[in-house]
């Protein structure tokens, strides 16, 4: 099949869909990526085809957005952006690589353009989503800041409270210049957008296993989970020479990173820099924009633009994160616990959910200080509840493809669509 794939986000949204490109190319399937400018390099070095959607100058953009990590404000950064102009131009140039008949779409979260591909031109769409915040459950619904909804309400009260939040705070964001595109292209006006007809009705993949989220009764009955995707782009098996030297002298160090679009992690490192001085342990700070970092790093403190998480986290005592949910799957692979402090989107729910697992602990953005992180490190490095819980969880993962699995339910989906067309 000639697949193409399309991805709006960051790393985290673009790295898991570069894996399970490349293991569609090995069973034999043509792959054309469409994402950001941004990551050109990255996808071509995959060894995948790769079409802009938006330059690099307009990632760096949204990246500087002084709200973007706005636990509230930022998911309307991401979405008046998205409705700002270049969908009816994304979709004009998916359009152009379709092959009627031998073509099959595979779309993030936000791939919004897809779906409107999939209905005009009734291609087959996989939505990939990669953690359980995405799905708006009247059961067991996704923590969110400023929307606690305890599992013992009734359903029929959160149920309501989704339709007001769709029709008050997210609709009025993306229907009026979504359903114009719409009906210019002869489609019916939709609602309740990221409710229902964000999920195509034709496969949704929930990259994450059933022990991290119980699929609930009202998630798409397209839904099917296969797994953390697990991949970082590791080339090799050896970290880089700078990286082992210095946990050569500095073994088991604390890992630190707010996320790889984070460019407004001044305070977390600051913090961070000062809870290892005050445990006199060693650090490692990973961002791709060191100007956020304190000047000069204590001696025991390193940083690197990039190191894969699956090379280097074996070899470190916990991880201090964003809790977005790629870095956290790499800490349960690595047996090691996590310190959450969440900005935004799907991070709340991600840390609550590491929490419930008992591998993790969460600080708030205002507890987030030296003496609290020092206490929280202590505890987690300490219990012997959190070492055999990491452990458990570890077994558990150990020598899994979930990206298999995931290709084995696309083709299956293949398959499905041949037998019926034929």
């Amino acid at each position: 099949m000639k697949i193409l794939i399309v991805t709006v986000g960051s790393y985290g949204d673009v790295l898991p869909l570069v894996g399970l490109g490349r293991e569609l190319r090995t069973r034999g399937h043509t792959i054309t990526f469409f994402s950001n400018g941004h990551f050109s390099n990255l996808v071509q070095q995959a060894g995948l085809g790769f079409v802009p959607m938006g330059s690099a100058e307009e990632y760096d953009e949204v990246a500087n957005h002084p709200d973007l990590w706005h636990p509230h404000k930022g998911w309307r950064v991401i979405m008046k952006r998205m409705m700002a102009g270049p969908l009816q131009e994304f979709y004009h140039l998916l359009c152009s690589h379709i092959e009627p008949g031998n073509t099959l779409l595979i779309s993030s979260t936000l791939g919004f353009v897809a779906r409107l591909v999939q209905e005009t031109h009734h291609v087959p769409n996989v939505t990939v989503h990669f953690s359980p915040g995405v799905f708006h459950s009247a059961y067991q619904a996704p923590r969110m800041p400023g929307l606690p909804l305890p599992n013992w309400l009734p359903v029929a009260l959160k149920n309501g409270v989704w339709k007001f939040i769709d029709h008050l705070v997210i609709d009025p964001i993306l229907k009026p210049t979504l359903n114009q595109f719409r009906r210019g292209l002869g489609l019916p006006p939709v609602s309740r957008i990221f409710h229902t007809w964000l999920h195509s009705p034709d496969l949704v993949l929930g990259l994450f296993p059933e022990w991290f989220a119980t699929p609930q009764p009202d998630w798409p009955p397209s839904t099917i989970l296969t797994g953390f995707p697990m991949y970082d782009d590791a080339v090799d098996a050896n970290l880089p020479a700078t990286i082992q030297a210095f946990l050569e002298t500095h073994p088991q160090p604390f890992i630190f990173t707010p996320g790889s679009a984070n460019k407004h992690g001044t305070t977390f490192f600051a913090e961070a820099a000062k809870a290892c001085q005050l445990m006199n342990r060693p650090g490692i700070f990973l961002t791709r924009y060191p100007e956020q970092l304190p000047q000069p790093l204590p001696s025991r403190i390193a940083h690197f633009s990039y190191a894969p998480l699956s090379q280097l986290l074996p070899h470190s005592a916990a991880l201090i994160h964003h809790g977005g949910i790629g870095t956290c799957s790499q800490a349960l692979r690595a047996g090691i616990p996590q310190l959450i402090q969440p900005y935004a989107f799907d991070q709340f729910d991600n840390a609550v959910r590491i929490e419930n697992l008992e591998v993790g602990r969460t600080l708030t953005q205002r507890s987030f200080h030296a003496p609290n992180i020092q206490e929280c490190l202590e505890q987690l490095i300490d219990s012997f509840n959190i070492k055999t819980a990491c452990a458990t969880i570890k077994r558990s993962l150990k020598d899994q493809n979930h990206l298999s699995d995931s290709c084995r339910q696309i083709e299956y989906l293949i398959q499905q669509r041949s037998s019926v067309e034929n």
